[in-house]
């Protein structure tokens, strides 16, 4: 147990700005959007409901390429590669010879590739316009020394990879191309 000197005044003045923390955290963190929250498919936002046929590979969310296929483009290991968060947003690590590589995709029905782009030009990377397997696609680079780098296509929305070295020296960009490539491929 923690005993305090001073007594009552000291217990109080904790009290009080625990109290103040508190109420602070609470505020600090609440905010209203202004919007309508709706049921998924009841927005006024046309699906694109053709996107299984047009596209097959994004359908399969974070398994559209095998572990061992991301190893393989990454020059890792099959065994030194872990998901580590699956849903819109899906992530693995591996274990390439020279560093450890973050490997991140996304797919958002409702994304658009002119978004993508506004964003990583507010992150003042440097963005290349390009086709991907014939697909509108953008290429994006970090100014970091690792040298990290996005790949984001017109999909049915916005697919994207990222290649994230946690060291300096690996081709990011001709891998995330080439996961494009293979998640954009009709034939699978």
């Amino acid at each position: 147990m923690i005993r305090l000197r001073g007594g009552r005044g000291a217990a109080a003045a904790v009290k009080a700005a625990t109290a103040v923390s508190v109420l602070a955290v609470l505020t600090g963190c609440a905010q209203t959007v202004d919007g309508l929250a709706l049921r998924a498919g009841t927005g006024t936002t046309a699906r694109n409901d053709n996107s299984a046929k047009q596209y097959p590979n994004l359908l399969k969310e974070c398994d559209v390429l095998t572990s061992d296929v991301l190893a393989k483009t990454v020059g890792a290991d099959p065994l030194d590669i872990q998901s580590t968060f699956v849903g819109a947003i899906c992530r693995w690590q591996a274990a390439n010879p020279a560093s450890l590589i973050d490997i991140t995709r996304f797919w958002f029905e409702q994304g658009s590739l002119e978004n993508e782009r506004k964003v990583a030009e507010s992150l003042n990377y440097e963005v290349e316009s390009r086709a991907i397997a014939g697909v509108p696609s953008i290429v994006m680079r970090t100014s970091g020394l690792d040298g990290g780098c996005g790949v984001a296509s017109d999909a049915a929305g916005v697919v994207g990879w990222w290649i994230n070295p946690q060291a300096p020296g690996i081709d990011a960009c001709g891998q995330a191309i080439k996961l494009m490539e293979l998640t954009l491929a009709t034939n699978s």
